[in-house]
């Protein structure tokens, strides 16, 4: 019976843990531009000037859409109000944002595109972006993006389930389950 006691103060500890960190996957721009410094655990202290980023459309499945423009290593993105559109342009490259300015940001590794898989807000309008590339052995890359926020999606779409709250969800079937166990248990003795 010791162990449950156990049980439940680790799966605390690690829904505390979970629930600290953001899910948030679309961004909005906090003035003007967006600028961005990447690393990787390859380059690490120096940025990383071959990791290739990308900015999606708020709605756009990253994995499958085309990037409205990109960025390598260090970027910045400029914002231009263009009726309910948005212009944004890097130094390489320019597109439209359709019907507002949120966004989304993808890592170009091997010619496929991946989001982020967490994110840190470190105070000021700044945040740090974390992205896993499955097909290198040093594979975190990480970019800080300065001037943006945490945004929702414009469409009219259903809303992907965020970390925490499918957290919770599993956290409470899981309890649900050992109390049912133990019931049975204390039932048969």
């Amino acid at each position: 019976m010791k162990k449950i006691p156990t049980l439940k103060t680790s799966l605390a500890a690690c829904l505390l843990a979970v629930s600290s960190a953001s899910s948030a996957s679309v961004w909005a721009p906090n003035d003007g531009d967006v600028n961005f410094l990447s690393f990787s655990a390859a380059s690490f202290p120096f940025p990383s000037l071959s990791d290739t980023f990308g900015i999606f459309e708020d709605t756009a499945v990253i994995g499958t859409a085309a990037p409205i423009v990109f960025f390598t290593g260090v970027g910045a993105v400029s914002f231009i109000a263009n009726g309910a559109d948005y212009t944004i342009g890097t130094d390489v490259s320019s597109g439209t944002l359709l019907g507002s300015n949120n966004f989304q940001i993808g890592l170009l590794s091997d010619g496929v595109w991946s989001a982020a898989f967490g994110n840190t807000d470190l105070g000021s309008d700044a945040n740090l972006l974390a992205f896993a590339d499955a097909s290198e052995f040093n594979n975190l890359h990480f970019l800080y993006a300065f001037d943006i926020s945490p945004s929702q999606a414009t469409s009219d779409a259903p809303a992907a389930v965020p970390l925490p709250a499918s957290i919770w969800m599993m956290t409470s079937a899981l309890m649900g389950v050992l109390y049912a166990g133990r019931r049975k248990s204390s039932v048969y003795a």
